[in-house]
């Protein structure tokens, strides 16, 4: 698979950047409260799956911030757990996994934690413990340029493809479906956007920056941006509510690479407004 690069998004994710700069202090909406002044539990005392290494699930599909080249995980997601691996002194390795199964997978323990662009929800939080926020995020609505769609209201009756247990099938569920689309779940966002392509579903609602890199690096395959979707939604680290200890670890690693700039170099290496 190719190497993803920067993403280039104009004007609607600057608020990324704002969201970003501003996560040292953040300590986000339904998150579990920060903290910024705890010291990484020593690893010995996390109950590793695989002690000395933290096993990492993710979604490798999803870049920027998972993706796989060749048989390497790499992305904006796959660099911080490295860096908040090396704060506390552990190997890293990410383990790919469906999203729609990746809940149940970390509380089952068959692995450590989720890193996998996984937007904190109420819902979420009753199964699983997020850490801080570590990015802002929004949706957005996907079209093929050549359908002549524009418009929110001219997707309405039609076919809407989304990502399986995703905060974009959601928001399509609660938004479309009502006025008579039909909701076509898909377990990866190459798979839903395979699917635009062949005309076999009308748009696909997803995650705005994701989106954006699959614009950037497949500019022939005729699709575009028609609407982001200010939903306000900030990406967390998901655990298991049995591992107390290591979510008060990856919170202060997560802390440390916030205060000391490391967040922010990961950030400019992976997203990019064109400003």
């Amino acid at each position: 698979m190719r190497k993803y690069g920067k993403i280039v998004v104009v004007l609607t994710v600057a608020v990324l950047v704002l969201g970003v700069l501003a996560l040292a202090g953040c300590s986000g909406g339904s998150a579990t409260p920060s903290a910024t002044t705890t010291t990484p539990t020593p690893a010995a005392n996390l109950n590793l799956v695989t002690p000395g290494t933290l096993t990492v699930g993710s979604d490798t599909t999803f870049p920027p911030f998972e993706s796989m080249n060749g048989t390497v995980a790499e992305g904006f997601d796959v660099d911080m757990m490295n860096a908040i691996g090396k704060e506390l002194g552990l190997k890293v390795v990410f383990q790919t996994e469906n999203f729609d199964t990746i809940i149940a997978s970390v509380v089952g323990h068959k692995f450590d934690v989720i890193a996998s662009g996984m937007t904190i929800t109420s819902d979420r939080e009753k199964t699983i413990n997020f850490s801080d926020p570590y990015f802002d995020s929004n949706q957005s609505i996907a079209v093929l340029k050549a359908s002549g769609i524009t418009t929110e209201t001219q997707l309405y009756g039609k076919k809407i493809g989304v990502q399986s247990g995703t905060t974009g099938e959601k928001w399509a569920t609660e938004n479309l479906k009502p006025h008579g689309a039909t909701i076509v779940p898909f377990k990866d966002t190459t798979g839903a956007f395979n699917a635009l392509q062949a005309k076999s579903v009308d748009a696909v609602v997803n995650d705005l920056p994701v989106t954006a890199e699959i614009i950037k690096e497949g500019p022939t395959r005729g699709f575009v941006i028609i609407d982001s979707i200010p939903t306000g939604e900030q990406y967390g680290i998901g655990i298991a509510k049995d591992r107390p200890e290591l979510l008060a670890a990856i919170n202060g690693a997560l802390a440390k690479i916030k205060a000391d700039g490391q967040l922010k170099q990961i950030y400019d290496k992976w997203i990019s407004t064109g400003q």
